[in-house]
Order: C-alpha cells, then sequence, then structure tokens
C-alpha cells in the first residue's frame, strides 16, 4: 500500500465514524425532541386552563416587548 492508499484509508474511516456519529445524535435529538413533545401534550391536556392563561401572559409581554422597541 502507497502512502496515499494508506491516507485515502484513514480517511474514508474518520468520515465514517463522523457519519456514524452525526446519525446517533440525530437519533438521540429525534428521541429527546418526541419525549418533550409527549410530556407537553399531557400537561396541556391535564391542565388546559393554566397553559390557555400561561400563553396569555407570555403573548402579552412578547407584544409589550414588540411594542417598546417602536418608541
Amino acid at each position: 500500500m502507497s502512502k496515499c492508499e494508506v491516507a485515502d484509508t484513514l480517511s474514508s474511516m474518520k468520515t465514517r465514524e463522523v457519519t456514524d456519529k452525526l446519525q446517533d445524535w440525530q437519533k438521540r435529538i429525534s428521541e429527546t425532541a418526541k419525549t418533550a413533545g409527549k410530556a407537553t401534550d399531557d400537561y396541556v391536556h391535564e391542565n388546559a386552563w393554566t397553559s390557555v392563561a400561561l400563553a396569555a401572559v407570555f403573548g402579552c409581554v412578547i407584544g409589550y416587548l414588540l411594542g417598546s422597541r417602536r418608541d
């Protein structure tokens, strides 16, 4: 094997390792997002009025902050 062939082999190995790690991270993030989404859905169904009130307060705060930027 020449030096170029060895370098190409090492490069492709590193590329595979990086690809595998990225796919693993993507899988973990996807699972975490699904879990968080499910927990949020359960919470909102169990506490509907609290969720509506929090959304209204959050919307008012954001509206106030955006409105005060114009002055």
